[in-house]
């Protein structure tokens, strides 16, 4: 193994370690996202029962029957920003999952390539050993059939 080939696993490495850093970047924002919107659908929903519980109608003829159809005019619309809102959350939810997914799948291509760098270090390792072995072997038995240098 020669130490280009290492090299080149080097910068593979850092392209798969930078890939992994940006997926949970991603999944991160994403998450901060769910959980604004989870939090924004908790508020609609919150604030449409006080509404219903908080509402009294005067007693009164037409003005009660004008107040009971703007209040149900006004309950359909918040009962519609919920049924949104809950489609957004779905869909964020989704994307979280996506986002996850992508991560873990770029985490894996960073071990790989760490532990294929980690294989060719090894193997250039073992290389280097064995040739100073056989460089120490030779010298050993040239000291051995001329011990005074001669």
């Amino acid at each position: 193994m020669n130490q280009s080939r290492i090299n080149r696993v080097k910068g593979v490495e850092k392209i798969t370690e930078n890939g992994a850093m940006l997926a949970k970047e991603s999944v991160q924002n994403c998450q901060q996202r769910l959980d604004e919107q989870q939090a924004r659908l908790v508020q609609l929903s919150d604030y449409l029962q006080e509404y219903a519980a908080g509402l009294g109608f005067a007693t009164g003829g037409s003005s009660q029957a004008f107040a009971l159809q703007n209040y149900r005019a006004f309950m359909g619309k918040i009962e519609q920003t919920i049924a949104h809102q809950k489609t957004v959350v779905a869909q964020i939810q989704a994307e979280l999952i996506a986002c996850q997914n992508a991560a873990a799948e770029a985490n894996s291509q960073h071990r790989s390539v760490e532990k294929l760098r980690g294989r060719f270090e090894a193997e250039h390792n073992r290389a280097q050993d064995k040739q100073e072995q056989i460089v120490n072997d030779a010298n050993a038995a040239q000291r051995h059939h001329n011990p005074l240098g001669i």
